[in-house]
């Protein structure tokens, strides 16, 4: 059994658990113990839950489903945006031609066609960008298919909460 840490290197490490700034590996390298030793200064000081990260899991959930509510609005508005460029390809066109008597306003019925090519390759972005992320959001399974749920998840397997 190893020996009992002096008095003053557990204060330390107890201080550092209840300012609750760093995590249990991060304690043990700065004061160079093992995890179990921050773990069983945390339980005997009755901070049972200084190391719970079921407020950093909710904060998680929240911020991808706020992320996913944004793709959603971006999504609806890809497709604002198609229609508006298809209507405009199918618009009346103006431009200015060169005359004698200085600029001459010509109005045509559609659109040149080098214009509506054009205006059908920005309605194609932004429906293909709207299909992506479609179908992003109905193959993510939320949280736990994250990056930041798989960290969630990679930290709570290995510091689970009945670590000692």
């Amino acid at each position: 059994m190893p020996p009992r840490l002096p008095d003053d290197k557990r204060a330390a490490i107890l201080a550092d658990i209840q300012v609750g700034a760093k995590g249990r590996n991060q304690i043990a390298r700065d004061h160079g113990v093992s995890v179990g030793a921050v773990s069983k200064i945390a339980k005997d000081s009755g901070s049972t839950d200084a190391f719970d990260r079921s407020q950093m899991e909710k904060a998680t959930k929240a911020a991808v489903a706020d992320s996913r509510s944004r793709r959603a609005q971006l999504a609806s508005d890809l497709l604002d945006d198609a229609e508006r460029l298809r209507a405009r390809a199918w618009k009346p066109y103006s431009y200015y031609e060169r005359a004698q008597a200085g600029p001459e306003l010509v109005t045509l019925d559609l659109p040149p066609l080098k214009e509506v090519k054009e205006a059908y390759v920005a309605l194609g972005v932004a429906v293909d960008k709207h299909v992506v992320l479609e179908r992003h959001d109905a193959t993510d399974p939320g949280i736990m298919g994250s990056l930041l749920g798989t960290l969630l998840e990679g930290l709570q397997a290995k510091h689970g909460t009945g670590d000692a």
